[in-house]
């Protein structure tokens, strides 16, 4: 599974704590600073997450060890796959 540390955009700082959300993402709060923002964005988590499903595809593991490993579901996997392969004439 892939894991991201959040920091602070202000300060740097790792010391955060959820406070509330905003439009459905959780809102984060920094200890040393006070600065409030939505802090994890979406896009590069998930296109990590799809760099990681793209090379365990491409050491040949199966789809259902690559969901194991990931947490991506199947279906979303050999979506992935599809949309990666070179359209063949």
């Amino acid at each position: 599974m892939i894991s991201t540390i959040l920091t602070c955009a202000n300060c740097a700082s790792q010391r955060l704590q959820k406070n509330g959300s905003s439009r459905g993402k959780a809102k984060y709060r920094c200890y040393d600073c006070g600065h409030q923002a939505v802090f994890a964005p979406a896009a590069p988590q998930r296109a990590a997450q799809y760099a990681q499903v793209m090379k365990l595809l491409v050491e040949r593991n199966s789809q259902r060890s690559i969901e194991r490993v990931t947490g991506v579901a199947r279906m979303t996997i050999a979506r992935w796959l599809k949309k990666s392969r070179p359209e063949s004439s």
